[in-house]
C-alpha cells in the first residue's frame, strides 16, 4: 500500500512540474509591454494633452493632484507654490513620485526583458523531455 501511494505522489509531482513548465513557455512566448499610468477612459489626465496622455503635462497651484495610482503611498513631492511640467514614466523612473518625472526630458523607457526560452536548444536544456515539439 505504501509503495502505491509513493508512486502516485511521484507521478503527480512529475505531471505538475511538466504542466507548470508548459505554462511557463506560454508566458515566455511574448514580450511583456508595461505602460506607465493608463489614461482615463475619456482622454488624458488633467493637465495632459489628449493626443499624448503620458506628457508633457502641466500642473499649477489650484489644479487637482497629479494622479500616481495611489497618492497615499506614492505621492507627488514638489513645490506646490509653482507650476510644473511633468511626464508619466515607468514605475521606478520618476524623480518626484515613482511614476512621475518632473522636467523637460523624461528618461527613456527601460529595455524589454529578455526571453526566458528563445530557442529549441534552450528549451531542451531547461525542460528536457518536457519541451514541446512546436
Amino acid at each position: 500500500m505504501s509503495h502505491n501511494v509513493t508512486v502516485k505522489k511521484i507521478i503527480a509531482g512529475v505531471l505538475m512540474s511538466g504542466g507548470l513548465a508548459v505554462a511557463g513557455l506560454g508566458l515566455a512566448a511574448g514580450t511583456a509591454q508595461a505602460h506607465p499610468a493608463p489614461a482615463p477612459q475619456d482622454g488624458a489626465w488633467p493637465g495632459c494633452p489628449n493626443d499624448h496622455p503620458a506628457g508633457p503635462c502641466r500642473w499649477c497651484p489650484g489644479d487637482p493632484p497629479v494622479q500616481t495610482g495611489n497618492l497615499r503611498v506614492n505621492p507627488v513631492v514638489w513645490d506646490n507654490s509653482v507650476c510644473h511640467t511633468y511626464w508619466y514614466v515607468y514605475p521606478g523612473q520618476g524623480n518626484v513620485a515613482k511614476n512621475i518625472w518632473e522636467g523637460d526630458t523624461p528618461p527613456a523607457p527601460p529595455p524589454a526583458p529578455p526571453a526566458i526560452i528563445g530557442t529549441r536548444e534552450q528549451c531542451e536544456q531547461i525542460l528536457g523531455i518536457f519541451c514541446p515539439h512546436a
